[in-house]
């Protein structure tokens, strides 16, 4: 039986003051999925996600976030869906504890032993002043926040980016164990490429405002290499292969299925962060 899709854009596009930020791009992600987005600063990743969430209006094509419009959300739908943007939020004048207290109210099937958990995880004590916390503490607070009620979609825009490696990888498992555990689906960005090979599911590759790969992480590492040839000019190559960067002779290649690629003097697998630096030289 074919699950529904809990987030689908299709064909989406925005621009800001006459720059296209997003170039018809559609995504489509279902219960389990913990997709890793990928792509430089400015490749629009953060866009994506406010579109999704209907916080910016995509300028044309279409978006259903749990089979609704995301500019017309119900109460109840809102209340299954979890986001940390880059920059964490306010509750100055509150406690940890009163923050959360505050937060949890909204939410009926908040997990409060996951609250305590991460709280201990996180080393956040809960009478210590919201204003006083650090960068990476408020982060911390954040992902609490927006992952204590086991929302069935969740959205981070860099979420880790400012823990300590201990507290990111154990939060990365955690976020993976969340998808399995709850039938959620993951949507993150994240620099860190070995945190998107740890936990990611899927790898969603943005360049330039478009999806140039958006794949099962074990079907990249089987598909994609890095070739290098004889001589610059482009070989004649198998139907299925196709071309991502060509430089001198140097050569990224998909849909690689162990064919002989004429005049080739290696074909190497390559890692996320090998990916990374071919596309975006």
């Amino acid at each position: 039986m074919e699950q529904d899709a809990l987030l689908e854009l299709r064909d989406i596009t925005k621009q800001f003051d006459g720059k296209t930020v997003l170039n018809g791009l559609s995504l489509t992600l279902y219960p389990g999925m913990v997709v890793g987005l990928l792509g430089a600063n400015g490749a629009g990743k953060s866009t994506l996600m406010r579109v999704a969430l209907g916080i910016v209006a995509a300028d044309s094509g279409n978006v259903r976030i749990l089979n609704e419009s995301p500019m017309a959300l119900s109460a109840k739908t809102k209340a299954t869906i979890g986001y940390v943007a880059q920059q964490p939020f306010g509750y100055e004048g509150f406690s940890v504890a009163q923050a959360l207290s505050l937060h949890r109210s909204f939410y009926p099937n908040w997990d409060q032993a996951l609250e305590q958990d991460w709280l201990q995880r996180f080393d956040l004590d809960g009478k210590t002043a919201v204003q006083k916390l650090s960068i990476g503490q408020r982060q911390s607070l954040a992902l609490i926040m927006a992952m204590a009620y086991r929302p069935k979609l969740l959205l981070l825009d860099e979420p880790v980016a400012s823990l300590d490696p201990v507290a990111r990888r154990r939060f990365m498992a955690d976020l993976f164990d969340l998808a399995l555990e709850s039938g959620s689906a993951v949507l993150f960005s994240s620099h860190i490429t070995s945190d998107l090979e740890r936990v990611a599911s899927h790898v969603a590759l943005m360049k330039n405002g478009e999806l140039m790969l958006m794949r099962e992480l074990d079907e990249l590492r089987e598909q994609l290499r890095i070739v290098t040839l004889g001589h610059d000019s482009l070989p004649e190559l198998p139907s299925s292969v196709s071309v991502l960067a060509h430089k001198g002779r140097t050569l990224l290649i998909d849909g690689y299925q162990g064919e002989v690629i004429a005049d080739a003097q290696s074909c190497l697998p390559l890692n996320l962060e090998q990916l990374f630096m071919e596309l975006h030289p």
